[in-house]
């Protein structure tokens, strides 16, 4: 039996309760989360939490446990919730097929994260995605019925790949099945590219929202998030602008991230929040240190936009002030007594969940 401080409790298949104290002990499983308990860390500088709504951060599982599971599997999402906290948000990177269903992968090109080049090896297709050639297998080319016998592996191949080849690809619906009534985060990318190929995602989405309720809508892409803001004016769907690399162009204006981070009264106009990866917050210096923060979270709460951080794994190289330790990492943009983020997107929801205090109790 799984329990949770608080009276929460959860029944789970044998399978999950193994896995679950495989990645407890850190000796079987050395990538993941550090037996540190937060009541062994010096106390909180301030409470409560220096969010924007005051609240705890958000913890937003980034294809489900995917630090472990293939990135948006049904185990990846149902032990996103076993291991950390009931409150978890579940990210879908919505992707386009030939016949219009939304289904959740990590990648553009879906090969990767796949084996749908070993099922169709002679798909590989050439289409232009942002002005460059993009070669692999493309959700485009194929519709749901063809994509039955495909199915989901680790695209990061410095993780276990002792659980490829098991589950199938999830459709949107599939999703809002497995973790209802949990909250549903989708994140929307390459507008144009599905458009030129006679498929609008803005019709999709807004046709999804009539039957599901979704607590955020992410995209990078400036055009597509002020499409839909007019129509998700009254929902409860919150509109979060995703910001790339500084240096990159996005693709409706052709300005760069960067210069759009000078203007977050603009991005305030049709968003009610935004998420950049975590090094706009904390810089790290190319040979690994940390640098002072800076100010970017505090000026998007003056416009009052909520700021999510991204790009956390426990087994990513971190900067060598943390020791090497993920929980660390996750405190300084938390809980460091003069800012918090609203919210943390990452591979490995236990550790946000061990930080934020959502503690799990394994019962013998």
């Amino acid at each position: 039996m799984l329990a949770r401080r608080g009276g929460w409790e959860s029944s789970a298949s044998p399978f999950l309760c193994a896995a679950l104290r495989l990645l407890l002990v850190t000796a079987a499983l050395p990538s993941l989360v550090t037996a540190v308990t937060r009541k062994n860390l010096k106390p909180a500088a301030v409470s409560p939490w220096r969010t924007l709504s005051g609240d705890a951060p958000s913890i937003v599982a980034k294809g489900g446990f995917s630090g472990l599971f293939p990135d948006s599997s049904e185990y990846a999402y149902k032990f996103s919730y076993v291991a950390g906290s009931p409150d978890t948000i579940s990210w879908c990177d919505v992707r386009l097929t030939k016949d219009g269903k939304g289904i959740c992968l990590p990648n553009l090109v879906i090969d990767n994260c796949t084996t749908i080049g070993d099922v169709y090896p002679d798909g590989k297709t050439n289409y232009i995605v942002n002005g460059e050639t993009t070669s692999g297998w493309f959700s485009v080319d194929y519709d749901m019925k063809t994509l039955l016998p495909v199915s989901l592996k680790q695209d990061i191949y410095s993780r276990s790949n002792k659980f490829d080849g098991i589950f199938p690809i999830l459709t949107v619906d599939d999703l809002v099945e497995q973790v209802k009534p949990a909250p549903i985060w989708l994140n929307i990318q390459h507008d144009l590219f599905y458009r030129q190929h006679n498929l609008s995602m803005r019709s999709y989405l807004l046709s999804l929202t009539r039957h599901v309720i979704l607590s955020h809508v992410s995209s990078p892409e400036l055009g597509f998030l002020s499409s839909i803001a007019g129509r998700l004016k009254k929902s409860k769907t919150k509109l979060i602008f995703r910001f790339l690399g500084e240096d990159t162009a996005e693709p409706s204006t052709n300005m760069t991230y960067g210069s759009l981070l000078k203007n977050l009264t603009f991005v305030k106009t049709f968003a009610t929040g935004i998420l950049v990866p975590k090094h706009y917050i904390w810089p790290v210096t190319s040979n690994g240190y940390l640098q002072p923060y800076t100010s970017f979270v505090m000026d998007a709460h003056k416009e009052g936009l909520e700021v999510f951080a991204s790009d956390f794994a426990n087994d990513a190289m971190l900067s060598y002030n943390y020791s090497y330790d993920p929980l660390a990492e996750v405190l300084s943009f938390i809980d460091n007594g003069i800012f918090s983020v609203d919210g943390i997107l990452t591979d490995f929801p236990i550790t946000p969940s061990e930080a934020i205090g959502d503690d799990v109790i394994l019962d013998s």
